[in-house]
């Protein structure tokens, strides 16, 4: 298990729930240090403090890890696609390599706009 991709799915459903860690940690007699470290993935829970957890975002525990098993198995299609556009970019002449470098330039500076406007 990935500590921390399961310590973002509960950062998230705590949010998504207007539940602040110190509240969290309360609800599951824990002291919010705790909360942080699970949530950054630096710890995993104990079983009771998993349930204890899932208990208190009201998801059930199959939830969580079903949800952290489509992570995993999208960041293994992710490594897959990266190997093919390494292949593709690897055939590419000078030239269209500095277009595809201009492309990308562009593409994340307007990302960057996008994510400040958010």
């Amino acid at each position: 298990m990935e500590n921390r991709v399961l310590g973002q799915k509960i950062a998230v459903l705590r949010k998504a729930k207007k539940i602040t860690s110190e509240k969290l940690a309360y609800m599951c007699s824990v002291y919010p240090g705790h909360i942080r470290q699970i949530e950054s993935g630096v710890r995993l829970p104990s079983l009771k403090l998993f349930v204890d957890i899932c208990n208190a975002l009201q998801v059930s525990p199959e939830y969580l890890l079903s949800q952290e098993l489509e992570m995993f198995e999208q960041m293994e299609n992710a490594d897959e696609m990266h190997k093919n556009v390494m292949n593709k970019i690897k055939k590419l002449t000078p030239k269209e390599l500095n277009i595809l470098h201009s492309l990308l330039e562009s593409y994340f500076i307007s990302l960057e706009s996008i994510k400040e406007q958010r």
